[in-house]
């Protein structure tokens, strides 16, 4: 448990360093949506996993777009030891990153999606896609720190990593 907190940033580098184009909407909706999700981390931190899950699901409701509510929301299943919702939320946020790049073409969605991959256990196949999205995007600093041993792969071997992944 003690690389938790480290799990946690890393997911948060990953997964909230790009946003993409938001859903419009009303201030008062992103800041309840923004309050319900730091909310439901702090709930993760204390391990109070379910009070977290409906949490998440409660700023979805809000943001159902939004990839990183998607993969919080796995992870928190997946703490209860529920894989086939985990799995759920987990592909749900593959599907709607793949969306984003295409609209976007910002290669941090790249690495996004191969994180999300090892999430739902194909550390293999997100490091494939991984090499093969450095391959086009070989500028991208990104990308490089992803792929380095020392990234994303270092990452996958990690007992907080196993824990939270498929």
């Amino acid at each position: 448990m003690k690389h938790l907190p480290l799990i946690l940033c890393v997911a948060v580098a990953l997964l909230g360093g790009c946003k993409g184009k938001p859903k419009v909407l009303s201030a008062g909706d992103r800041l309840k949506a923004e309050n319900l999700v730091s909310e439901a981390q702090f709930s993760m931190q204390i391990r109070e996993y379910s009070r977290a899950e409906e949490l998440f699901k409660k700023a979805i409701e809000i943001r159902e777009d939004y990839p990183e509510y998607w993969v919080a929301l796995g992870m928190a299943r997946r703490r209860q030891d529920n894989r086939d919702g985990a799995r759920d939320a987990y592909k749900k946020a593959v599907g709607l990153i793949d969306d984003r790049y295409k609209a976007e073409k910002d290669e941090k969605d790249l690495g996004q999606k191969a994180w999300v991959i090892a999430l739902l256990g194909k550390t293999d196949e997100a490091g494939k896609f991984l090499q093969k999205s450095l391959k086009e995007h070989p500028d991208s600093a990104y990308l490089q720190k992803m792929a380095d041993p020392r990234g994303l792969p270092h990452t996958f071997q990690t007992s907080e990593f196993k824990e939270l992944s498929l």
